[in-house]
């Protein structure tokens, strides 16, 4: 079995949801809520989400509505739901790790909604973090991580992403970023450097499984 060593990357870029935090709870309150109020069946609202910024699920269940303000209402419930959120083992302890010039997050999350995140979470707002209206096209499209390295001056290969979905792993590696695979939807994918089920079993810093 292969090791990543971190010491090989000027960067360690996270995704949010499915990565630092598990808030499948809160986005199914808050998009449930916001579907009622539309008038619109929720479990197609849910399908629908799959992979997408709201403001892109807005637009295409609701091409009638304004899709910054229904995005921003969603987000809104978002944070009122906060408390439907669950940590990820070792998340916490493993982002900590890593010095904060070093560390960002990149989430398709609205930027409000991923900031209450990470503080029910208690994890510390990083120095860097590009959210959904930060970029016109969002996860799997590599906009978001080519918007980090273009801030950090950073070359594709010396940024590490750890990613949970096959949407995040398209993102991270088509900017050219080597990406680990969080939980059970990355395992197995071709594209990623290495895999973990959750960080609490990474006893070192600079270890993870690796398909290699």
């Amino acid at each position: 079995m292969n090791e990543v060593d971190l010491d090989n990357y000027d960067h360690v870029a996270f995704d949010l949801d499915g990565v630092l935090v598990d808030s499948d709870a809160v986005i199914e309150n808050a998009l449930r809520r916001w579907a009622w109020e539309k008038r619109l069946c929720p479990e197609y609202v849910l399908r629908t989400s799959s992979a997408r910024r709201d403001i892109e699920l807005v637009a295409a269940i609701a091409p009638s509505l304004s899709s910054e303000r229904e995005a921003a209402r969603i987000a809104d419930y978002e944070v009122q739901a906060m408390n439907l959120l669950q940590p990820i083992q070792g998340a916490a302890e493993f982002y900590s790790s890593i010095t904060a010039g070093r560390r960002s997050v990149v989430t398709s999350s609205a930027r409000a909604s991923a900031l209450a995140r990470l503080k029910a979470a208690g994890i510390s707002r990083p120095r860097i973090m590009i959210a959904a209206e930060d970029v016109r096209q969002g996860k799997p499209n590599p906009e978001p991580y080519q918007m980090l390295l273009h801030m950090l001056r950073v070359a594709p290969d010396r940024c590490l992403v750890f990613e949970d979905s096959r949407t995040g792993i398209a993102a991270a590696t088509t900017a050219g970023c080597d990406c680990i695979g969080v939980g059970p939807d990355a395992s197995g994918h071709p594209d990623i450097k290495g895999w973990i089920e959750n960080f609490h079993e990474m006893t070192f810093v600079d270890r993870v499984r690796n398909f290699c």
